[in-house]
């Protein structure tokens, strides 16, 4: 006679193997699926990350991209003052947990303190900590600023010459990188340096920020200072959108083309380009597959480096995208997984100049595209769809 205690017994195991995607449980983590092809990583600063979330770190990924923490602002917001509180915890934890480093970033327009522009700059040795996020407040009624405007509203008093702002530069890509030489493996030196949309047969360098005090050189020099500082660290130039024309030659991939045959031409030390992969359900994966073939023609390494598919809405690596709705319907999770397996497909087929693939965020809960769902594992870090084609296509 059957037991029915053992049947019940057996159901309820079953049940508990299956996910709430109706998945069943993983036996591969993406690093095992991956070992020998490229790393896997994922983003953040470790801090505040639950125990769960910390196994999932160590267990799914090879290394990791600290999100915000080593921004020029956070890790030096006062000229006179580093805050390497969080970013030394996060190289301490990793490296007592066998995961690498990848350093992000050390010149940006964005997350940039203005005293890097600012003639004068008042000097605070008690400063202590982070300074608090403060927000500008202008006329609603006034006229839309351009970015260059926005920012120079930004700086107080006389704005500092190109000599000034280029010894700060330095100073700050010295001591950051020094500080992590032979702990963090790689960089991120300059990041989204060209601009949205404009002339495709030129640089089309951004008209503010560096691209204003400095001008183009400035990615030279940070390259230059940032090899100086670590000469066994990779390098790279990071941007966003910059797959998009790659089949036409057009747009932001033939911008950003004519930039690095410009650096690699004036003997900067550039090992390679991060395509940050902020993508959707419908994104141009000719595109994506084109632009890595383009990359290591220049002789360049390639990775992926800020991985995200969202299954609803839009995505780039701008802020103010189209969210999409609220309710995502079971069929775009399927499409997402779809769209997951042949970018990791492409991936594998370009192997040989790919170096890692890091996913932007832990869950889709710990993501810059929260309400998006836009990552391999849910809130409560169960896999989804996305998990098992990623996993599926490794084995291709």
């Amino acid at each position: 006679m059957i037991n029915r205690n053992l049947i019940a017994s057996i159901i309820l195991v079953v049940a508990l193997t299956l996910s709430v995607y109706g998945q069943e449980t993983p036996k591969k983590t993406l690093k095992e699926a991956y070992a020998g092809k490229f790393m896997i990583g994922t983003a953040s600063d470790v801090k505040g990350l639950t125990e769960a979330e910390l196994k999932s770190v160590k267990e799914q990924y090879d290394i990791l991209t600290p999100e915000n923490c080593m921004k020029p602002q956070p890790i030096h917001p006062w000229e006179t003052f580093y805050y390497f509180g969080v970013t030394d915890s996060l190289v301490d934890w990793c490296q007592q947990n066998g995961v690498k480093v990848w350093g992000h970033t050390l010149g940006w327009h964005s997350q940039t303190a203005p005293w890097f522009f600012q003639a004068e700059n008042p000097v605070n040795e008690e400063t202590t900590s982070q300074p608090k996020r403060t927000r500008m407040n202008w006329d609603p009624n006034a006229p839309r600023l351009t970015m260059d405007e926005y920012w120079r509203r930004s700086i107080k008093g006389e704005m500092a010459s190109r000599e000034v702002a280029l010894e700060r530069l330095e100073k700050h890509i010295k001591t950051v990188v020094g500080r992590y030489k032979g702990r963090i493996i790689g960089w991120d030196v300059f990041n989204e340096s060209i601009e949205d949309s404009g002339d495709c047969t030129t640089e089309n360098l951004r008209t503010w920020s560096w691209y204003k005090v400095v001008g183009p050189d400035v990615l030279n020099l940070a390259f230059k200072w940032a090899h100086e500082a670590d000469p066994a660290a990779q390098l790279y130039y990071n941007d966003y959108n910059i797959e998009q024309g790659a089949v036409a030659n057009k747009g932001k991939h033939a911008s950003s083309m004519v930039l690095l045959k410009r650096l690699l031409a004036e003997g900067v030390p550039i090992t390679g380009v991060g395509i940050q992969g902020h993508w959707h359900l419908d994104t141009d994966l000719a595109d994506v597959e084109k632009a890595i073939e383009n990359y290591a023609s220049l002789g360049l390494r390639v990775s992926i480096t800020e991985l995200d598919v969202t299954s609803t809405g839009d995505n780039s690596g701008a802020f103010g995208v189209r969210q999409g709705d609220k309710a995502i319907p079971k069929e775009n999770y399927e499409k997402q997984a779809e769209v997951y397996k042949k970018l990791f497909e492409i991936f594998l087929r370009h192997k040989d100049v790919i170096d890692r693939v890091t996913f932007w965020g832990v869950s889709d809960t710990r993501s810059w595209r929260r309400g998006q769902d836009a990552l391999l594992f849910d809130g409560q870090l169960k896999p989804k769809p996305a998990f098992k084609a990623v996993i599926d296509a490794s084995s291709n």
